[in-house]
């Protein structure tokens, strides 16, 4: 049972005074049976009312509003979390005793999750078949397959571009972020019919300087006998304790930690983020 603190600190600067919008932050995790949230903290600078909702995928996000002018903005939260990770042997024994195909309900309820652009789930299947091994696999096998080539034939770059840059974009260039990583191992997935969804949290990453680590993404893909399977094909994990969820959706451009907007004449705003992710021992 891995456990965590983490410390994920935002801040925004302004030239000039500015007046807050309501913010939205996914910044709480979703707790279930592979994770505990031993405690949860969240500071704001300039105070704010803080109102916790449920969207509807069933994330918790904070709507925070703000009174009077500031020329910063600090969002601090800081959590305490234990995993609880399910082992390759698990996973197959879950296999072994569960049906491979999704019954008429799965269909109906994840038909969001496998549903994509005709050009996109094109290019994901013709990068599929181009390059899959030639043997049959299970849709299980084959997702491994697809998540272990895009970490071994894919450059991690990080951009500083805002959003998702496309699958058909990240097949282009051969190269791209975490976000843009999940979104091409969500197309691979819809085009072998299953259900995949983005999402968004954290990752320990040893020897990780203070502060130098950053939010993280991948995809979870629907199995009937094993329910939502995480697969982080950047770094090669699967079901893994050190992956953190924080909140997850059907498209990647729905999930951004912190979104809001501010009004001033002529101010224009710098961001940084610092994040760590500390494993205690245990």
């Amino acid at each position: 049972m891995p456990s965590f603190q983490i410390r994920h600190a935002t801040t925004y600067a302004y030239s000039g005074p500015v007046t807050l919008s309501p913010h939205q932050l996914y910044l709480r995790p979703r707790a279930d049976h592979r994770m505990k949230v031993v405690a949860s903290g969240l500071t704001l600078s300039p105070p704010a009312e803080v109102v916790w909702r449920n969207d509807m995928y069933g994330n918790s996000v904070a709507v925070a509003r703000f009174e009077g002018e500031t020329t910063q903005l600090d969002v601090v939260s800081e959590l305490a979390v234990d995993t609880f990770p399910r082992s390759e042997q698990q996973r197959r024994l879950l296999m072994g005793s569960g049906t491979p195909d999704y019954t008429s309900i799965e269909k109906r309820m994840l038909a969001p999750f496998i549903a994509q652009p005709w050009e996109i789930g094109r290019a994901a299947a013709d990068w599929i078949r181009t390059g899959a091994v030639s043997v049959q696999k299970s849709k299980y096998e084959r997702l491994l397959e697809c998540a272990a080539r895009i970490r071994y034939e894919f450059d991690y770059r990080i951009r500083y571009e805002q959003g998702l840059q496309s699958p058909v974009e990240t097949l282009k260039l051969h190269s791209g972020t975490c976000r843009d990583f999940a979104a091409l191992m969500m197309a691979a997935a819809r085009s072998l019919d299953c259900a995949a969804r983005f999402v968004t949290g954290y990752v320990f990453t040893p020897n990780a300087a203070p502060g130098s680590s950053s939010p993280h993404a991948w995809a979870e893909i629907y199995l009937p006998a094993l329910g939502w399977v995480e697969l982080d094909a950047t770094n090669g994990l699967v079901d893994d304790g050190d992956l953190i969820p924080i909140a997850s959706a059907a498209d990647g451009s729905e999930l951004t930690p912190i979104s809001g907007a501010f009004t001033g004449a002529g101010v224009s705003s710098t961001l940084s983020v610092g994040v760590d992710v500390v494993k205690l021992a245990g």
